[in-house]
């Protein structure tokens, strides 16, 4: 049907939340027939040099997106790129075509197509929808090398419109990360999961992003503006002179207000009745240090040092991670810097020559399990650490400990790492605190034994939810179960909260519900010091902390504690969030725009 003049709502499916007022952009593929024609014996080196050239053409192109997405913070974005330098290695893009084109004796971009064509139609046949989202990173590395091939006419999203609502029937990656945050207000798209690695660039990129939304209800679209609210779903189109008033406004009101909360930067992360809260921040590169003293940010809580090496496969040598360190160290004016050493394996840069595959990665060789077992590599870590300490505050924290003995282990090397430096009349902080990360029930549950080993703890919350309640945070199908306010995590938090204070050691929170308003009160009442956030949410939750009372937060924790299922409690940090700061829940985007999200 055609579209009318009278304003008409399409529902779609949330992948990305946020508020966006445009006008329609129509992004496609131009595909081109891929012709099929005979070489002669003495052309086919020239068609596999043709093919070679292609392919580090696209790699430069992808290199070239990962270093603005770097640039921009957005890390998680990055290496879903690097997935795809991955599949360009992959014999199926290297020998195999090169093979296929010195057999069939055809040319290269026919070969090329047929080959993933074939490999469409065997993804095609599995019922997993998960893996069936991963075929459209080959497909999206397959158009990218085609384009170099035919020099066909490919879209982009580099250089469209300011304001523009990006309708596709689907997105790849690498179209995402081309895409400018000032000139894409928003996604909008037929299919696409929310597992989808162009949901994850998109998310990082802070860009709404609404799917499943029927195409077939509009035949043509005029330049009039639309709205996407990705917090519900719905595409407006045609809105209203009322409704159009009405989203500018929410817009309106909700910068504003978090401008105010930027401003409020030299306040302190106290309660209304005195009670001091330590306010960090998570950081992945330097780009975000000035942030940090401008929002009044304590130090950096969690600096993830395994993103130095992003995009490299190889690990970096001793004085590039020390360069790193001391930079950190050095710009946060002796305030604490909390580098926690690589934390590799599970998903992330398991691709690394030093991996071997594993049937389950998350419960395999990974973060310091990985490290003990290559002990070159972590004693280049620890001494590029030590040596940064001479230059700030700089604190050590191992990841993933799940029990005393590989605490004990990882003690040794520093040691170990010391001496070699004493040695060489290297200067470093030899009462550098060392501290680790509880987030495998195991360790929580002999958290006491360990607080007698450390200066500190950090409670990696997404872990320890993924390993409580055993289920895989990435599996879409079982998100049900990954529930943060699970009576079992609550208690677990609290157990090691109390042992902690005990032990006369702090215990700060860097997972996710560190950044959630909704949790503030709650982890304050359990007896948490220290919180660690992303830079963007620093003012957010210091303006909940300080319309927080810590005799209240008390009582909130005594009710909650009593309640014996996930709803109940989220329902209760609802009520009580909503009581204090009212009914909206105010979220600071990767792109630098506020969206309002829906409570859990």
């Amino acid at each position: 049907m055609s579209l009318k003049t009278k304003e008409l709502v399409l529902n779609g499916a949330s992948i990305c939340p946020g508020i966006a007022i445009g006008k329609p952009f129509i992004f496609t593929f131009m595909d081109e027939v891929i012709p099929e024609f005979s070489i002669s014996i003495k052309e086919i080196e020239d068609e596999i040099a043709r093919y070679r050239t292609a392919l580090v053409r696209s790699k430069r192109d992808i290199l070239r997106l990962q270093k603005q997405l770097e640039a921009d913070g957005a890390m998680e974005a990055a290496a879903v790129l690097g997935t795809h330098l991955q599949i360009m290695q992959d014999p199926l893009l290297t020998t195999h075509i090169e093979k296929k084109i010195r057999e069939t004796r055809k040319n290269t971009e026919y070969i090329f197509n047929s080959v993933i064509k074939e490999y469409e139609e065997k993804f095609n046949k599995i019922s997993d929808k998960f893996f069936r989202e991963r075929f459209k990173d080959i497909q999206d590395v397959s158009h990218r090398i085609l384009g170099h091939l035919r020099k066909s006419v490919r879209m982009s999203l580099a250089d469209i419109p300011k304001n523009s609502i990006v309708f596709a029937r689907e997105l790849v990656p690498s179209d995402i990360a081309e895409a400018k945050s000032l000139c894409v207000a928003a996604f909008v798209t037929e299919s696409g999961g929310e597992t989808s690695h162009a949901a994850i660039v998109a998310k990082a990129k802070g860009i709404p992003y609404v799917t499943s939304v029927d195409f077939h209800a509009i035949e043509k679209m005029k330049g009039s503006y639309i709205i996407v609210d990705g917090r519900r779903g719905e595409i407006i189109l045609n809105p209203s002179c009322v409704t159009l008033a009405k989203y500018r406004d929410i817009k309106d009101q909700l910068q504003g207000r978090y401008e105010s909360l930027e401003r409020k930067g030299i306040e302190k992360a106290e309660t209304v009745d005195g009670y001091k809260v330590i306010l960090s921040a998570n950081v992945e590169n330097t780009s975000d240090l000035d942030k940090i003293h401008e929002y009044g940010g304590s130090g950096i809580g969690l600096f993830r040092s395994e993103y130095m090496f992003f995009p490299r496969d190889n690990f970096p040598s001793e004085d590039e991670q020390f360069g790193v360190y001391r930079e950190l160290a050095e710009k946060m004016n002796n305030l604490p810097v909390v580098i926690r050493t690589f934390d590799v394996g599970g998903d992330k840069f398991a691709d690394l020559e030093h991996f071997v595959h594993e049937v389950n990665p998350f419960l395999g060789c990974r973060a310091i399990r990985f490290m003990l077992k290559e002990r070159d590599l972590f004693m280049v870590q620890l001494r590029a650490i030590l040596r940064a300490s001479a230059y700030g505050n700089v604190k050590i924290m191992f990841p993933m400990i799940s029990g005393n003995s590989e605490l004990l282990e990882a003690h040794k090397l520093v040691e170990v790492a010391k001496c070699e430096l004493s040695r060489e009349g290297v200067k470093f902080d030899k009462e550098i605190e060392v501290g680790c990360m509880i987030e495998v029930p195991s360790a929580a549950i002999v958290c006491d034994i360990l607080a007698e080993e450390v200066d500190f703890f950090s409670i990696g919350t997404n872990d320890l939810v993924q390993y409580s309640l055993a289920v895989d945070r990435g599996n879409q199908s079982m998100s049900y179960l990954y529930c943060p306010t699970d009576p079992s995590v609550i208690r677990l938090i609290k157990m090691i909260v109390f042992e902690g204070n005990r032990s006369g050691i702090p215990v700060s929170i860097c997972g996710e519900i560190a950044a959630d308003p909704r949790f503030t009160a709650l982890l304050l009442g359990l007896g948490v010091h220290e919180l660690s956030v992303a830079v963007r949410y620093i003012p957010i939750i210091k303006n909940t902390i300080r319309a927080t009372s810590i005799v209240e937060a008390n009582q909130l924790v005594e009710r909650i504690l009593a309640m014996s299922s996930s709803y109940e409690i989220q329902e209760a940090l609802v009520e009580d969030y909503e009581k204090r700061m009212g009914d909206e829940d105010i979220i600071f985007s990767e792109s630098g725009e506020l969206r309002l999200q829906t409570v859990f």
